[in-house]
């Protein structure tokens, strides 16, 4: 099972960009790998506010447009995409936090090092991932490998859901299960699930 206290081992990166260049990147130390063509496929998506999922070999790459900026997260496939949801969605908050980004980036020589600071709060962010509520750990049966699964959700999915039952879909080794979490996080049905795309 995956060490959520050290998702650090798991992550290739993070990004934050504008339709016309990347403003901030953070990768794990001693990475020299470059995701610039995910990232420009990231920015075909015109819709803001929702979260698009891409499953890339042995990536998985999570992103979502706010606002101006669009933030991207990568990481094995391991991570769930729920994980890297809750940590774009509290990456965005801190950075809105800090920066005027509006007033930032309407100045004509505006150069991204200026976000550079943030590689501090990013990686404080990661190392105390754990500590910071943002995900559950549902344990979740799957009828057809007949285990016993870690479905992991957003902790805002749940707690901003208009109704109850919130439905989750859970892709595990080729199949899809369809899970129903209620306010209290706990499941309240589980049904296998035909998919196509």
């Amino acid at each position: 099972m995956l060490d959520f206290n050290n998702i650090l081992n798991y992550l290739e990166f993070i990004n934050i960009s504008t339709d016309d260049q990347s403003i901030f990147e953070w990768k794990p130390p001693n990475s020299y790998k470059s995701y610039m063509l995910d990232l420009n496929i990231v920015k075909q998506n015109r819709m803001s506010n929702i979260f698009f999922h891409l499953n890339k070999g042995n990536l998985k790459i999570v992103h979502i447009r706010k606002d101006k900026l669009i933030y991207s997260a990568g990481a094995s496939n391991e991570i769930q995409f729920q994980l890297l949801e809750a940590l774009i969605d509290h990456i965005s908050i801190k950075f809105y936090e800090i920066w005027d980004v509006d007033y930032v980036l309407s100045y004509e020589n505006f150069t991204p090092t200026v976000f550079n600071p943030f590689k501090k709060e990013v990686q404080e962010i990661i190392e105390k991932f754990h500590t910071l509520d943002l995900i559950k750990i549902i344990n979740v049966e799957c009828m057809v490998c007949e285990k016993i699964l870690p479905l992991i959700v957003k902790v805002s999915l749940i707690k901003n859901a208009e109704s109850y039952p919130v439905p989750i879909v859970f892709d595990h080794l080729g199949h899809s299960i369809l899970c129903y979490i209620d306010k209290n996080f706990h499941v309240r049905g589980i049904e296998l699930v035909n998919k196509t795309g």
